[in-house]
Formats: C-alpha cells, sequence, structure tokens
C-alpha cells in the first residue's frame, strides 16, 4: 500500500510503531554484539575486532560502529541500562559517552548512579559529567588518514613535556641534517620499530639458539615465525597486541618447533583458547567483567 493513501491517524501510528520497532532492534542488536564479543566471534570472519567485523558486514560508519559497540560495553557493565534504553530514558549516544566511566567502577551501587545522573541528559552535559567524574578534560585524539598508496597522514598536538622534548630532539637533529617534522619522527619511528622487534624476537638474548622440546619459545624460532607471518596476525591479518601461541598445546605436544607456533594477535588468540578450552573456562580470564 501507498504511504499516500494511508490516513493522517495511521500514517503517525504507523511512524510510532516503526520507530518503537527500530528501537527494539537497535537494543537487541547491542545483546547479540555483546555475545558476539565474549565468545570473539568476530576472528572466525578473520577480522581482528569487533568494530572491523561491524563496519564490513554492516555498513555502518566509523561513528555509527563506535557508538554501538560504546553502549553495549555500557549494557554489559550496567544491566538495568537496558531498560533505561528502552524507555527512553538515556539515549545511545549517552550510554556511549558513560562506557569509559562505568567499566572502571566496581561498585555497582555507584553504576547505577551514574545511569540515573545522565537521564534526560543532552550528549554535552553527559560529556561534561564524564569530565567531572575524571577530573580532566579529554583531549583530541590524533587524527589519522590512510591513503590508498600505503602512507598515512597524522595530525596531532603536542603539550607540555613532550613539546619540549620533541623540541630538543629537533635542535640536536639538525646537526644530522633532519630538519622537517616528517623526517624527524620517522627517524625515531624506525629507531624504536628496529628495538622492538629485536625485543619481541629475543635477538641478543643467550636463548637465540634453536630450541624445539622446551615450553620457551626460544629466540631463533620467534625470529622464524615473524618472518614467515611478516609480522602480523596469522588468523585476521592485524599487526596489532601480538602473541606468540602454540598451536597444539605445549602440555600435549612437547614441541615449541616453528611448525607449532604462529603469531596471533591478542583476540584471535583469545578465540583460539575458547574453542580449546570452553567459553566457560576462558571467561575467567578474557571477560571478567
Amino acid at each position: 500500500m501507498s504511504l499516500q493513501n494511508l490516513s493522517d491517524s495511521r500514517l503517525l501510528a504507523d511512524t510510532k510503531m516503526w520507530n518503537e520497532k527500530e528501537d527494539y532492534c537497535t537494543r537487541q542488536f547491542l545483546r547479540h554484539i555483546n555475545e558476539v564479543n565474549r565468545r570473539r566471534l568476530f576472528c572466525d570472519d578473520k577480522t581482528s575486532s569487533l568494530f572491523k567485523y561491524i563496519r564490513k558486514n554492516f555498513n555502518k560508519s566509523d561513528s555509527e560502529t563506535s557508538r554501538r559497540i560504546l553502549a553495549a560495553k555500557t549494557l554489559r557493565h550496567v544491566p538495568c541500562a537496558d531498560k533505561a534504553l528502552a524507555n527512553k530514558q538515556v539515549t545511545l549516544t549517552n550510554l556511549a559517552e558513560v562506557s569509559g566511566v562505568v567499566a572502571n567502577i566496581k561498585s555497582r551501587k555507584k553504576k547505577n548512579e551514574i545511569l540515573e545522573s545522565i537521564k534526560g541528559r543532552t550528549q554535552i552535559q553527559a560529556r561534561e559529567l564524564v569530565d567531572q567524574l575524571t577530573g580532566k578534560t579529554r583531549a583530541t585524539r590524533p587524527q589519522t588518514r590512510e591513503h590508498s598508496d600505503g602512507s598515512l597522514r597524522i595530525h596531532l598536538s603536542l603539550v607540555g613535556e613532550s613539546a619540549r622534548d620533541y623540541q630538543f630532539v629537533k635542535e640536536q637533529l639538525s646537526n644530522k641534517g633532519l630538519y622537517k617534522s616528517e623526517d624527524i619522527i620517522a627517524h625515531f619511528i624506525s629507531m624504536t620499530a628496529e628495538s622492538m622487534r629485536k625485543k619481541i624476537a629475543g635477538i641478543g638474548s643467550r636463548k637465540s639458539k634453536v630450541i624445539t622440546n622446551s615450553r620457551t619459545i626460544s629466540a631463533a624460532i620467534k625470529k622464524a615465525v615473524m618472518t614467515r607471518s611478516v609480522n602480523k596476525c596469522e588468523n585476521c591479518g592485524s599487526r596489532y597486541n601480538l602473541h606468540f601461541d602454540h598451536i597444539i598445546p605445549h602440555s600435549i605436544s612437547k614441541s615449541s618447533a616453528i611448525t607449532n607456533v604462529r603469531q596471533l594477535c591478542s583476540n584471535c588468540n583469545s578465540r583460539a583458547a575458547i574453542k580449546l578450552l570452553t567459553q566457560q573456562k576462558m571467561d575467567l580470564y578474557i571477560n571478567k567483567s
């Protein structure tokens, strides 16, 4: 039926009905993504995070995705927030605003008090409340844009000691012919990255010899695995928070050979453990809150 043929009262009633259905579906979506996150199921989709999983599969913008993930986090920590959202006492945006605060509070009573304090508030008022509770005004996050050629454009602000340190470094490196900010930053990123790679692989340590029967993975094996994986998660391709993992647990295989060792990001490592050890057991470690 064409909407143009609906009576005024029917059109208004239907509009209200669809709005209520949308609100209900949103709350169900939040519950579902919480459970997807608890089980780390996004790793089975070869995505490194819940954020990337939602962006990939549900055609949400970055802001829509972030808002839903943060609101879902608040629902996880403050279960009664679901009822408040259903009764339109709080908005999705406000739940997202307080997610970081309630996650760090152990007292259920205090969490509920924060929920009460944002009821009927605007986003700005909720943000001001968060600043009061944390005792600080949130800093502007660095803006990063990735270009098609693989380059990154980063806009950031340095304040206080960081600004003074940068100025000092700039003055010292001018003697090496480095004057541009991008050259100076690139110089130190390269130095830091190289140092981190050596530390991760254990290069220079006494354990650089290839050892395959020890629970501790030798530096030589780590280096070989890093070369094989190009220092990326071997499941989802993430480069963040990487771990060395025994494919078959050492307690069973008694092997730390390269064929039994892989690099996984934290989430994929947790998902592998869930599959092996059951969700109930892993909840004690990865879903404590």
